[in-house]
């Protein structure tokens, strides 16, 4: 008789989940948001950012329903979670929202810019209950939009078909009626949703390997360049301090400050790079560095002949390829590994779909041993495999050119280095390999 498995269902962490709500999430967010109020109220001057046009916002007393409706919420939140990893992450989401939002709140502090009107009716003591609580401070970030994304998230999750949309539905007017309500100003929306994102990227759910391999190498040699992108971080955060639409320079003071962790040694995985796609909130935390990247790169894409040449039959190597151009090469190529060395950029979706192997290395630093062997292995895999192999960073001037000249000298294609690079710059002569780092590359071997 064939036995049949049966799946058991893993019970849910409902002590642990009460534990962090009467310890943790509850008194916590009531003490750090009352502290940072009662702290701002003894400030003799408090300034205000809005525009002029957001007086003809109308007040909507009904919205007062909505916006209540997020501290059910949130008191509830932690009954979804299915395990205790996806509890813990979610906690720890609220908890960073909570206490960056404090950092906001008391480092740039704001009062909301005019006199809110007074509501009678139905809903009047819902609002007279939330300005007894709530001060005219605490304004930018909007925690009630960074707590809105974590738990909208959590919930979305966990609901399925028309009650799905309805919960989507439900958390719009939840953004909505913090203007509807008079409770913040329209720049206090996005810096919510920005604290929102730098929550998701710093616990981000574990997501499975679905589309080829990713490996993140640690930088070598990153320390200048870490330098480098610090003093950005630094120069964004003087502005700031500023004040008024100085305040906009904190976002890529973030994004830099992140890339300079990167550069110090914490490498690519902040980026949270898998399967050839960056995840969302990284996308939005780091956006003004993304961003910048991308100029960069269409810029001199926009000056180069060729995107790739071919340095020995059916190898490959050049530039990240945009969306066109990538399903060509995936048309004439059908049977291919791809090498990505890219870890800030999302791949073509054409080319995740073959064979795909993201070993992730920070522009402008120095290989290690670990990527050359296993850049070099892939290669050479694959041409066991009769496949065509395309090798690209985001140029196709360094890190391709390197890994492929190694390839070149372990499996004897090439007598040295130097041999190697020229073969490369044949086909790519604008790569930027100098002898001094030559000497940092090992010779041979695989192991």
């Amino acid at each position: 008789m064939a036995s049949k498995s049966v799946a058991v269902e893993t019970p849910r962490p409902w002590r642990a989940a009460i534990a962090w709500m009467a310890l943790v999430l509850g008194p916590g967010f009531f003490l750090v948001y009352g502290l940072c109020n009662e702290l701002t109220a003894l400030r003799n001057e408090i300034g205000s950012f809005f525009f002029d046009w957001e007086r003809r916002i109308p007040v909507l007393p009904w919205t007062i329903v909505p916006y209540w409706s997020l501290d059910v919420f949130y008191a509830f939140s932690v009954l979804l979670c299915r395990d205790r990893l996806e509890l813990d992450r979610h906690a720890l989401r609220i908890v960073t929202a909570v206490l960056l939002s404090a950092g906001g709140f008391l480092l740039f502090p704001l009062r909301f810019g005019f006199p809110r009107p007074e509501v009678d009716g139905l809903f009047g003591p819902l609002f007279e209950a939330l300005h007894g609580f709530d001060r005219p401070f605490n304004q930018a970030p909007s925690l009630h939009i960074s707590l809105g994304l974590i738990l909208w998230y959590l919930y979305a999750k966990n609901t399925r078909g028309p009650w799905r949309w309805l919960l989507h539905g439900w958390f719009v007017l939840i953004g909505l009626s913090t203007l509807t309500t008079w409770q913040h100003h329209v720049i206090d929306l996005p810096a919510g949703a920005l604290v929102g994102a730098i929550a998701f990227w710093l616990f981000p759910d574990p997501r499975p390997e679905t589309v080829g391999k990713t490996v993140a190498y640690r930088p070598l040699g990153g320390d200048r360049l870490a330098g480098r992108y610090l003093a950005g971080a630094l120069l964004g955060l003087a502005l700031a301090v500023q004040g008024g639409y100085w305040l906009l320079f904190l976002w890529p003071s973030l994004a830099l400050g992140a890339v300079a962790v990167a550069y110090a040694g914490v490498g690519p995985t902040i980026f949270r790079k898998r399967g050839g796609r960056l995840a969302l909130a990284a996308s939005w935390a780091l956006a003004p560095y993304l961003i910048g990247q991308a100029l960069v790169w269409r810029g001199y894409r926009q000056r180069m002949a060729l995107p790739f040449g071919e340095v020995s039959p059916g190898v490959f190597v050049g530039a990240r390829l945009d969306r066109r151009e990538a399903l060509v090469f995936a048309a004439a190529h059908p049977r291919r590994l791809v090498l990505d060395l890219t870890g800030d950029f999302t791949e073509a979706a054409s080319l995740r779909e073959g064979d795909y192997v993201n070993l992730q290395w920070l522009d402008w630093t120095e290989p290690s041993p670990a990527i050359l062997r296993d850049a070099a292995a892939y290669i050479e895999m694959a041409l066991q495999q009769e496949k065509t192999v395309f090798v690209h960073c985001a140029l196709g001037y360094a890190r391709s050119a390197r890994a492929v000249a190694h390839w070149l000298v372990v499996t004897g294609r090439a007598r040295s280095l130097e041999e190697a690079i020229e073969q490369v710059r044949a086909v790519r002569p604008g790569i930027v390999v100098t002898s001094k780092r030559l000497a940092c590359t090992p010779a041979r071997g695989f192991a």
